[in-house]
């Protein structure tokens, strides 16, 4: 994104979102704000005529908001225990976003629908990118192992459902790839599935270009992510990138000839999914994992994603 802005002929200065009194001496031509908000920093340096971009990357966050505590319920009423939600997200007010120039969001069109509250202006919708290059020649992909790749917020992102499913498939094997080691009420509260639970291998948080990631990608068949609310995920696209076949929400952003979709994030349905999956032929899988590597080499490849931003972003600098 920097490179292309300064191609354009700016200078390039970055501030923290959350930062409240940045260093700022000069008025600004073009503003790109990834959580705009009423009372921000930079108001006072914007020049005349600045150019106003708000460059989202997840959903609206009353949606996100709503569907996280969703989970955060459904979990009590399954377990009796109530876990401190991770990913509440400070509200858009709908005045500020409707005065900028542009909307550009990483996501697709159910993301997109998710702001159908707003007046928005001009949008943009943006791939999120994979890796290029990370494809391994050879692998020893079994259609039974798993892996589960995020970040945090354990139960908005859908752990808790797949550590329902694979203790009750001891045939089936979970590689836990996130940074569920930094959510102690969530470990206390799965702590059998997690640390005593042979079939499931709770690796801990990775760097995706780390050769540790590879070994594993290069075991597993699919990628699993019963998300309630993201933009589009970078994680699938990273486990794409490897040859992983993505299985996922319909909120992870991806269109149904991009990934599998579970018609929903029930446990019986997640369940039935993941039995069927293990049952496929070695050809059927590596017919789907090369495929997924296509699919990122030709719709989420940096390439990509460069020459749509510059697009949003010339028509948006040079719009009369």
């Amino acid at each position: 994104m920097a490179r292309i802005i300064d191609s354009l002929g700016y200078c390039v200065d970055v501030i923290n979102y959350d930062n409240p009194k940045p260093s700022l001496r000069y008025g600004y031509d073009l503003l790109i704000d990834i959580h705009p908000g009423i009372d921000r920093p930079y108001l006072p340096y914007l020049n005349q005529g600045c150019r106003k971009i708000a460059y989202i990357t997840g959903s609206n966050p009353v949606v996100a908001n709503r569907a996280e505590s969703d989970r955060l319920d459904d979990l009590f009423a399954r377990r009796g225990v109530r876990l401190v939600p991770r990913r509440q997200a400070q509200l858009f007010p709908p005045e500020v976003l409707e005065q900028f120039d542009a909307f550009c969001l990483i996501g697709n069109q159910q993301t997109l629908d998710t702001y159908h509250d707003f007046h928005l202006p001009r949008t943009f919708l943006l791939p999120n990118t994979g890796i290029s290059g990370m494809a391994p020649e050879d692998t020893k992909r079994s259609s039974r192992n798993f892996m589960f790749l995020a970040s945090g917020g354990q139960v908005h992102k859908g752990l808790d459902l797949l550590l329902e499913v694979f203790p009750r498939h001891p045939e089936l094997h979970l590689y836990v790839c996130s940074s569920f080691k930094g959510e102690q009420d969530f470990c206390e509260l799965y702590r059998t599935e997690l640390f005593n639970t042979p079939n499931i291998h709770s690796v801990g948080f990775l760097d995706i270009t780390s050769s540790h990631f590879c070994d594993i990608a290069n075991s597993c068949a699919w990628m699993l992510l019963p998300s309630c609310a993201e933009g589009m995920s970078g994680s699938v696209t990273a486990a794409m990138s490897v040859g992983l076949v993505p299985v996922v929400s319909r909120a992870c952003g991806f269109e149904a000839d991009h990934a599998t979709l579970l018609p929903d994030c029930r446990i019986e349905t997640i369940e039935h999914m993941v039995v069927e999956l293990s049952r496929q032929t070695a050809q059927q899988l590596a017919e789907q994992s090369r495929r997924a590597v296509m699919i990122v080499e030709q719709q989420y490849a940096p390439e990509c994603y460069s020459r749509l931003f510059r697009q949003a972003l010339e028509e948006t600098v040079h719009a009369v």
